[in-house]
């Protein structure tokens, strides 16, 4: 029987996909409900997630500049958590 840490990560992958489909369907309509969205679904994907932690420095390393503004960000929270 799998413990409650790997139960809750294995529930926050799931709340975390289904953010980021939520945020794609938000998307075509109009405003900018579906970037935000999505971004916060890719977080907590990225929190819980290895695999998905690989494929975002895999990513992040070809294509710098594309990523450059979630970087940012990434590095203001976690300069703002140390605090």
């Amino acid at each position: 029987m799998p413990s409650f840490a790997r139960l809750r990560q294995g529930m926050l992958i799931g709340v975390g996909c289904t953010i980021i489909l939520m945020g794609l369907l938000l998307a075509p309509l109009p405003g900018p409900g579906g970037l935000p969205v999505a971004l916060v679904g890719g977080a907590i994907l990225l929190r819980n997630s290895a695999a998905a932690r690989r494929l975002f420095v895999r990513t992040k390393r070809r294509y710098p500049r594309m990523l450059a503004p979630v970087e940012k960000v990434r590095l203001y929270l976690r300069q703002r958590r140390r605090r």
